[in-house]
């Protein structure tokens, strides 16, 4: 803890201030030298040196105080955090200081410096907000403490504390909100609705009495002759069926409309569906393909697979599995990611295929997804760049507008007539931009649960 100590500004300009005045009196006139005698400047500069020599040492033997951080082992991208500080000191009288978390420069903060007077011999307490803006390890530094000498002549400052170590995963906050809103059947407040089907599905459930509403076909006549009253057949969709997810890791995958990219947003969305499915009785398992790499290990390039996880309390094995995960410089090799997944999952299974592809793409997307298609059902989730349907909807005014528009406009139509393809070919294909895509992708999972085609 070495302690570092700068003149305040009073110190400074009392310095400058005698120190001009000894310099300007040896070069006056002898009617300025009678107002004001060099001996006396002397004493003045000497004593006001003494008196900062005297506050100098007076701080040196102040205590040292004690911080100690409360950061939650497990962090949110791009959800603000309170972080708790705690101060505990020996000092006998009122003292103020101001304190600088060791915030990574990865990180947002609030509320920060903390300015907090002490008490005699009493624990000091604040807090401040953290949002981190990238995933993986976060590590906050010893926090700097800043504060005056007993005259007020120095500023010392210090570091102290300890370091903390934080995981940063994608956005789990989004599953907490749905599985309070799934209790209280509001789903329909996050944008996904499952269609109501009054006892239909593909897997029987349970038997109960008859309502207004059912259809005829679900009657069991012989437990309606057994009871003597209308028994209907309960049915939900089917359970333990497989859904794999395929994120795209590749380049393209960086782009950002916000102060998320591409891949973070995907990997929130990947994780709230994965939660659905998990609630739904499903199993889950995800793959990454496009040379990923990750912070422990930048020069990793291989493929990451989670295996089949079931029960929504394995949705933290999904967590811990790519909360690391980042996306790489290289160009994500579709073909190669549909093979490997083809041996790595032989069971049929709905294929949740994310990327972000260009024109360019279209041929090899296709045929990945045929090489797919002859065991699995699959999905494939194009992420839109926000400036598109920004460029699209704005008005033209200029000529270059007028390009920009056409050029656009082109854009679109050849993206739309790609996914077309797509659906000609019998892939689910959905086309939004990367804040849409959570809401997108589970209704789309929800709507093939109910239809029975897995």
């Amino acid at each position: 803890m070495k302690r570092r100590w700068t003149p305040d500004t009073k110190l400074t300009l009392a310095f400058l201030l005698l120190a001009g005045l000894i310099f300007a009196n040896s070069f006056s006139s002898h009617y300025f030298k009678t107002q004001f005698q060099s001996q006396w400047l002397e004493w003045g500069f000497f004593g006001v040196l003494l008196i900062a020599l005297l506050d100098f040492v007076l701080s040196r033997r102040l205590p040292p105080v004690e911080i100690e951080r409360e950061l939650p082992g497990n962090l949110a991208v791009d959800k603000w955090t309170p972080v708790k500080i705690r101060i505990r000191h020996q000092y006998t009288q009122a003292t103020r200081i101001r304190i600088f978390d060791g915030v990574p420069s990865s990180s947002d903060y609030q509320h920060l410096p903390l300015s907090i007077e002490l008490q005699p011999n009493k624990t000091s307490s604040s807090e401040y907000s953290l949002r981190p803006l990238v995933r993986g390890l976060l590590q906050l530094t010893p926090s700097h403490i800043e504060f005056s000498s007993p005259l007020g002549l120095w500023n010392i400052r210090y570091q102290t504390g300890t370091t903390s170590d934080a995981k940063v995963f994608p956005d789990f906050v989004a599953i907490a909100n749905y599985a309070i809103l799934a209790t209280e059947n509001h789903t329909s407040q996050m944008g996904i609705r499952k269609k109501p089907r009054r006892g239909e599905g593909m897997e029987f459930h349970q038997l109960r009495e008859y309502r207004q509403g059912d259809s005829l076909r679900q009657l069991d006549w012989k437990a309606t002759s057994r009871r003597q009253k209308l028994i209907a057949r309960d049915y939900q969709d089917e359970r333990d069926q497989q859904i794999v997810l395929m994120i795209d890791s590749g380049h393209r995958m960086r782009a950002k409309d916000d102060e998320l990219s591409h891949f973070d947003h995907a990997l929130n969305a990947m994780l709230l569906v994965s939660y659905i499915a998990l609630r739904q009785g499903d199993s889950v398992s995800l793959m990454s393909f496009g040379g990923e790499a990750s912070n422990s290990n930048p020069t990793n390039t291989k493929h990451r697979w989670i295996p089949p996880q079931k029960g929504t309390e394995r949705v933290s094995v999904l967590l811990n599995g790519i909360y690391d995960l980042q996306a790489s410089q290289s160009t994500a090799d579709y073909i190669t990611a549909a093979e490997k997944l083809s041996v790595l999952q032989p069971k049929r299974s709905l294929i949740i295929l994310v990327t972000n592809s260009r024109d360019e793409d279209n041929s090899e997307l296709l045929l990945a997804a045929n090489l797919l298609k002859k065991r699995h059902l699959v999905m494939i989730a194009n992420i839109r760049e926000q400036i598109l349907d920004d460029l699209n909807d704005q008005s033209v005014q200029t000529f270059d507008e007028a390009l920009s528009y056409a050029g656009v406009r082109r854009f679109l139509h050849e993206r739309s007539e790609s996914h077309k393809k797509l659906t000609s070919a019998g892939v689910y294909a959905v086309d939004c931009t990367a804040n849409q895509l959570a809401v997108r992708v589970a209704n789309a999972y929800l709507e093939i649960k109910s239809a029975g085609v897995l």
